[in-house]
């Protein structure tokens, strides 16, 4: 763990959420493969490249889902290869979307389930890089290049002798409307800590994702209902402190197949039979880790070094300090200050350590077709200075501020949905489009 500053590396205790003997690191993109190769194995259909766009319900029940058109000209007319969207009907649907899951959003607001403070998100780049020199250790920092009023840090390791993962993560309630998280990391690569590994290596994948941060005050009251379950991200099940989601994830989705289970045992797919799955989730360990840092990522609404401090008596006092909750309000409702960000000039991608937007999404594999339509609802006649902030917001370079004007490149997107919380709504494309990680 080591706190930054512009040339400097200071070596830090590693805080006590954070030690993770033992354990082993791995791309979630090939664990998922090869769970769905096995899952499949057991007669499980398994349809990739077919996005739900909308839930199906009948009286106050969810029964399925819509899929996504296809083959959709950017006027709206069919094209060519045109298919209709498809209804899958089931007698329980689990929305495991991840993060701010668009299915799971409205099943929250049409069946009223609400939380005590409102999501919260952080957006995260990362590469993955080939390198001439193994990485031995896993690398945690807190400072720079980020301001004191921004929550986040970054994280380096390694996944084979030659192969290491970093990025910057850096939550969305920042107060800089001009602070850009793509420009922020390709920075970060240039400190000796980062370039020493980096240098002569080459960068094979990119990629971005939102993170839910407002761990257990921001969690539905509920997440079962008639018909439904929320799993993982959609549902929160982050512990930010320890940098941990993926298993608590992997566990709701196990209560969640026991409970779902003994509901079509019993041919009982109700409410009343589905909140077995919360009582699971609250007597285990996934509730009961949230809720001793109820509080951490919270306390630093009030900027890096309050925050800190708070923090660490959180952590003395097993989450006792500072008692209550600490309110919070949505990453959309924070103030902003225009500033002039960096420089012109002062960022210029060299190609070769740091990138620019448009490199980085060549990277990441996307295979959106130039014509399709566009997935993201936006406000007509956007300030000039409201285009800028989307343009610093999104790290794919899908939106632009030209002569004062927002441009929007809709099929540059990579589904962060970072602008969905902060701005433009995301909705879903057609299958096949977005993004194809291999390592991530």
């Amino acid at each position: 763990m080591y706190l930054l500053t512009g040339g400097r590396a200071l070596r830090l205790p590693t805080p006590p959420t954070m030690h993770n003997r033992g354990n082993f690191i791995a791309s979630i993109c090939e664990i998922v493969r090869w769970l769905g190769a096995r899952a499949e194995a057991l007669g499980v259909n398994v349809f990739t490249g077919f996005p739900a766009a909308h839930l199906l319900a009948q009286d106050r029940r969810v029964v399925g889902v819509r899929t996504a058109a296809t083959g959709v000209n950017r006027d709206g007319t069919q094209g060519n290869s045109y298919q209709a969207p498809n209804d899958l009907t089931a007698k329980v649907v689990a929305l495991a979307e991840g993060t701010r899951g668009l299915l799971s959003q409205a099943w929250c607001e049409w069946d009223r389930v609400s939380s005590p403070n409102p999501q919260i998100f952080a957006l995260g780049v990362k590469e993955i890089w080939e390198t001439k020199r193994p990485l031995d250790r896993v690398v945690h920092t807190l400072g720079w290049p980020l301001p004191s009023d921004a929550f986040g840090g970054s994280f380096m390791y390694p996944l084979e002798p030659n192969l290491v993962a970093l990025g910057l993560v850096v939550g969305l309630d920042y107060q800089d409307a001009a602070l850009d998280v793509h420009v922020l990391f390709q920075r970060m690569k240039l400190h000796p800590l980062f370039r020493e590994v980096l240098e002569g290596g080459e960068m094979i994948e990119w990629g971005a994702k939102t993170i839910p941060e407002g761990g257990f005050y921001a969690l539905p009251e509920r997440r079962s209902g008639d018909g439904v379950v929320l799993l993982g991200d959609a549902a929160g099940f982050v512990d930010v402190p320890s940098l941990k989601g993926i298993h608590y994830a992997m566990q709701s989705g196990i209560y969640a197949a026991r409970a779902i289970y003994q509901a079509l045992k019993s041919g009982d797919p109700s409410a009343a039979r589905l909140a077995e799955y919360d009582r699971l989730v609250n007597n285990s360990y996934i509730a009961h880790d949230l809720h001793r840092t109820r509080n951490m990522r919270l306390a630093f609404k009030d900027g890096f070094y309050v925050g800190g401090v708070k923090a660490a008596l959180m952590t003395v006092t097993g989450g006792r300090f500072p008692g209550g909750k600490i309110e919070m309000h949505t990453d959309a409702s924070v103030g902003r200050r225009v500033s002039l960000g960096s420089r012109p000039g002062s960022d210029t991608p060299d190609g070769k350590l740091t990138f620019s937007k448009v490199d980085a999404v060549f990277k990441s594999g996307n295979a959106t077709r130039d014509t399709i339509p566009t997935h993201l609802v936006i406000g007509r006649d956007v300030p000039a200075e409201v285009a800028a902030f989307y343009a610093h917001v999104c790290p794919a370079g899908v939106y632009e501020a030209v002569d004062g004007k927002l441009r929007v490149n809709a099929p540059n997107c990579v589904d962060c949905k970072a602008t969905d919380v902060l701005g433009p709504r995301w909705t879903p494309r057609e299958g096949g489009s977005g993004p194809r990680y291999k390592r991530m």
